[in-house]
């Protein structure tokens, strides 16, 4: 649920409104040590936050107006005067000074602010800024976060009115436990919340994981979810996944498209393992497209290089397939980690990996496509959604890992039956 529809109401009481600013201003700073100065009753020389502006390497302070019984009320000019005057007095000196308030944004004061500003340019001062309530709702939407933290309980409400009315959730890993689906929201639904786990980390020993156990645990994952589906009809199906890229490809493929599924990513910056889910609507453009790179068209081997989190390098492919082959890339504009933010993304990246997996087909529907991937839980999923069963003739999906020799060591075949020997792939055997 998005709280961008909403107007969230300021916090309760100021000390509450104090800490909310502190918090949404370290994270617009990028400056997890952003302090509050001093103490209630202390002389603050107009300064109740203060941190580092990453971008600028600079000092930057915040005012919250609001003490002393004034909170709520609207801010004068008189008021901005005598705080930006007690400003001047903070050391080291301020690079910029920020008044924020609870209130609506007043004409005069931000006129007044103006005229501060132009003045202080003249005499080597901070530039000031009056950020309304309204002004501090816009950059909350960007540090969503701090929302979650100071605004839970709310959000919970709000996320109730239009959720499912219940979820199925695909929890998938196959590298350590570390609890991670323990912090998947439990109000992602509002009355049901039916959990299909696919936990392969018995299998993940020293970094190395048994690609056969997990596949083998991973063949009942179409009868779990349509058990599920037919116990609880109008239910969502979500995918949260920490896995390796194979599997989760193997995944996507056996729930398919006919099925709509909602995707999480892990938020790797958190410290708790926070779950977020992927928004609707197109996001940024990623400038997906399709590279051809040549080679020997209507062969018996194709190579699928998908650059999504980072570029597939060729000289890693080449150790894995010494013989010619076909070579197409789906690539983004700028490859790196943490771009996924919308289903669309996630959409026209798998729709162009399925016009690369047609683009062989036609050209000889006897050729094997080799995929090499790097790309986020989200986006395998939905790579492996695209791969057909009855049309495609093999789906070899290559793992990679910087301790084997070569790196993309073993492979699953998503196209070859559960428990058959082609199903996978190990170099050498």
């Amino acid at each position: 649920m998005s709280f961008a529809a909403y107007q969230l109401p300021p916090p309760s009481d100021w000390q509450a409104f104090e800490r909310f600013t502190r918090d949404l201003f370290a994270a617009y700073w990028k400056d997890a040590t952003a302090l509050m100065h001093g103490r209630a009753g202390q002389a603050q020389a107009g300064v109740d936050v203060y941190g580092i502006n990453a971008a600028s390497g600079a000092l930057e302070g915040v005012q919250c107006k609001g003490k002393d019984g004034r909170y709520k009320h609207s801010l004068s000019t008189e008021e901005l005067r005598a705080e930006v005057q007690k400003a001047l007095t903070f050391k080291p000196p301020l690079s910029r000074y920020y008044l924020v308030t609870s209130g609506a944004a007043d004409v005069a004061v931000q006129h007044e602010a103006r005229l501060i500003t132009e003045r202080h340019a003249s005499e080597g001062k901070f530039p000031v800024q009056v950020l309304s309530w309204d002004h501090l709702l816009t950059m909350l939407r960007d540090h969503k976060k701090v929302a979650r933290e100071h605004f839970r309980p709310l959000l919970v409400a709000l996320s109730e009115i239009d959720t499912p009315a219940e979820l199925i959730a695909i929890c998938h890993q196959s590298f350590q436990n570390a609890g991670l689906f323990d912090n998947v929201d439990p109000v992602a639904a509002a009355d049901g919340f039916h959990q299909v786990l696919m936990d392969a980390s018995p299998f993940f020993e020293s970094g190395v994981l048994d690609a056969r156990g997990a596949l083998t645990l991973q063949r009942n994952l179409y009868r779990d979810v349509t058990a599920q589906l037919r116990a609880h009809p109008r239910a969502t199906i979500a995918y949260f996944g920490i896995a390796h890229i194979p599997l989760a490809m193997h995944a996507g493929t056996a729930v398919s498209s006919r099925q709509a599924v909602r995707l999480y990513e892990l938020d790797g910056a958190s410290a708790t393992g926070e779950w977020k889910p992927l928004q609707d609507g197109d996001g940024p453009d990623l400038g997906v497209e399709l590279i051809d790179l040549g080679g020997p068209i209507g062969g018996p081997d194709a190579v699928i290089q998908v650059d999504v989190s980072a570029q597939v390098a060729k000289s890693d492919i080449d150790q894995t397939i010494d013989r010619p082959y076909r070579h197409l890339v789906v690539r983004i504009a700028e490859p790196k980690r943490g771009v996924i933010t919308h289903h669309e993304q996630t959409r026209a990246i798998a729709n162009t990996f399925r016009r690369a997996l047609d683009e062989i087909h036609n050209e000889n529907p006897a050729t094997t496509h080799h995929v090499f991937a790097a790309a986020p839980m989200s986006v395998s999923f939905r790579l492996g959604q695209m791969v057909s069963q009855t049309m495609h003739r093999s789906v070899l999906v290559y793992n990679y890992s910087q301790r084997s020799t070569p790196p993309y060591f073993w492979a699953v075949d998503l196209v070859a039956g559960d428990g058959q020997p082609e199903q996978l792939w190990i170099s050498g055997k």
